[in-house]
């Protein structure tokens, strides 16, 4: 089941305006009295029409977090990620489409491409749907709770980040909302990875 949202409120409104996107799913209910978090008004299934690739990492614009959580990136797959996933194959921790966050509370490590902090989860989506340039996600985590994205993508500006190998500025616009906060506007630039 999806449900609208009525009310939207400052930026959040302007940025939906200038992405001509549809308001985003009206987030689900808080975590319950029990600390776990009910899971029972959000939407299931996985849907997409996609006739180009999108694939890449989609990094924010702004800092986006919740606490000591910090968003990382969001992932899109190929076509046959999509295909697969829709068909049914569902392989350890990857989706098509993904959010990372980095714990910037737990312990560095050295690596190759610099220091990074070793806490880390990945979202994966318990609904997706890309269609008509439209993304909307919504997964579940212990450490952030219900993560929902409604973000719309830009063709021409994903085509020339990808043309350019990225560092094109926004070509993903929209909302997040992680838990139980409000959703904040957010950019995403592509970025085609290592």
């Amino acid at each position: 089941m999806m449900f609208r949202r009525i009310a939207l409120a400052g930026c959040g409104v302007a940025v939906l305006m200038l992405a001509g996107c549809e308001p985003p799913l009206e987030p689900a209910d808080a975590p319950a009295a029990n600390g776990s978090i009910d899971t029972g008004n959000l939407p299931e299934g996985f849907s997409n029409d996609l006739a180009d690739d999108v694939s890449g990492f989609y990094m924010p614009t702004i800092e986006v977090r919740r606490d000591d959580w910090r968003l990382d990136h969001v992932f899109m797959g190929q076509m046959q990620d999509f295909a697969a996933w829709e068909g049914g194959t569902r392989e350890g921790q990857f989706a098509p489409v993904m959010l990372e966050f980095v714990d910037e509370s737990s312990p560095r490590v050295q690596t190759e491409n610099g220091e990074i902090h070793t806490g880390r989860v990945r979202v994966l989506p318990r609904f997706y749907s890309v269609e008509n340039g439209m993304l909307r996600f919504v997964g579940v985590s212990e450490e952030l709770g219900i993560v929902q994205l409604d973000a719309q993508l830009n063709d021409e500006a994903l085509a020339t980040a990808r043309r350019n190998l990225g560092n094109e500025g926004a070509v993903l616009n929209g909302t997040l909302s992680l838990g139980d906060g409000p959703p904040q506007a957010v950019g995403f630039r592509w970025w085609a990875g290592d």
